[in-house]
């Protein structure tokens, strides 16, 4: 595989990791109550319920700033009021995602891509957004994973590592 063909499989890789680790996450959610969901266990972290909305709240946001569209308005959880509602958005959101990655070519991957932001305006690489996008996840769902798992829902490991070794399970043959 060239350089640039593996490129592209770490973008995708990255992206169907995170359909499978939120998954994961919203099938313990799900069976919690709306107190647990509700309940701020740290002061460093969101409650799981806000957690998930800013973890698919922000998700959206990159993607509008991938493709140089205005961001979306934030989401809270008086817009995604439950586990079901979240599970929909990053639905929705997800086949959003993988179509538009699907079409970026290397010159789109390396182009720069600009964005307002309080401080004035950001730029990065369109493939340094797209890490930073993952990377932001890989925060909050562990720090999802940690109330899950104190609630006695643990979401069991969520590294990479263990997607890659069984993606070939999930996958159909090529």
């Amino acid at each position: 595989m060239s350089a640039a063909g593996i490129a592209r499989a770490i973008i995708a890789d990255l992206d169907h990791y995170a359909v499978w680790a939120n998954e994961r996450l919203l099938a313990c959610a799900e069976r919690l109550g709306e107190a647990p969901l509700r309940h701020r266990f740290t002061q460093g972290a969101l409650p799981i319920l806000d957690n998930l909305v800013h973890l698919v709240s922000s998700d959206r946001r990159w993607l509008a700033r991938w493709q140089e569209a205005p961001l979306p308005p934030g989401l809270t959880a008086a817009d995604l009021p439950g586990v079901a509602a979240v599970r929909q958005a990053w639905r929705d959101l997800a086949s959003r995602r993988a179509a538009y990655l699907a079409l970026l070519d290397d010159a789109a991957l390396g182009a720069v891509i600009r964005w307002p932001d309080a401080d004035g305006a950001r730029a990065l690489l369109r493939w340094q957004a797209i890490v930073q996008c993952a990377n932001h996840g890989t925060q909050h769902r562990s720090e999802i994973a940690a109330m899950l798992t104190d609630c006695g829902q643990s979401p069991g490991d969520l590294d990479f590592g263990l997607w890659c070794r069984t993606a070939a399970d999930r996958a159909p043959a090529t």
